[in-house]
């Protein structure tokens, strides 16, 4: 009768070895799938797709199921100072109705060409894009000389901006909502090598 316990419980403790290594397989299966996927069209399956200007060298991560895609022509540019590029990710059914172009999108961005000599903080001073009560932090991101965060709580949304500046541009990037933060979270600029290569 003890035999047979502790038989029994060395059988059971067996199958907890074997379950919990099978489980451990397969938690290490998904952790790799997911690194895999990181770079192949299965990300698109998630709902994310990379949006990429080699022209003024940035990338942006959006939802095509969600958003749609719609970029400006320069001439037509009304923004102040003038953006020599635009692109705006607006919900689908935003952009399905008359007054789409009344609607805040979930993600603006626009290229400026700066004066040179000058901070990115006294450019966006000297454009009129530093309001009275604005709140001013700086933030990083790579390929950048300078970035700034730009918060004016008194406005209602959307009330954040931010820019970033390169040897030959600004970036300015308005996010609305979750979903635009999360857009501008995904903001990267391309390497200056990858830009000569698409400009020659």
């Amino acid at each position: 009768m003890a035999n047979s316990t502790i038989l029994s419980r060395v059988g059971w403790f067996s199958m907890m070895i074997v379950a919990g290594v099978v489980l451990a397989g397969c938690d290490s299966t998904v952790r790799q799938i997911g690194k895999s996927t990181e770079s192949s069209p299965v990300v698109q399956t998630e709902g994310r797709e990379k949006y990429t200007d080699h022209t003024y060298g940035f990338t942006v991560k959006y939802s095509p199921k969600d958003y749609v895609l719609l970029t400006e022509d320069p001439l037509q540019t009304t923004t102040q100072p003038p953006a020599v590029q635009r692109v705006r990710f607006q919900r689908k059914d935003i952009a399905a109705g008359q007054v789409a172009d009344h609607e805040s999108p979930g993600l603006i961005i626009s290229v400026f060409t700066p004066s040179p000599g000058r901070s990115l903080g006294e450019w966006l001073d000297s454009s009129g894009l530093l309001p009275p009560g604005s709140e001013i932090s700086s933030i990083r991101l790579s390929g950048a000389k300078e970035g700034l965060r730009v918060t004016i709580r008194q406005q209602p949304a959307p009330n954040e901006f931010v820019y970033f500046a390169t040897d030959q541009y600004v970036y300015g990037l308005i996010p609305f909502g979750a979903k635009g933060g999360k857009m501008l979270r995904s903001f990267r600029l391309l390497p200056d090598s990858s830009r000569a290569h698409m400009k020659h």
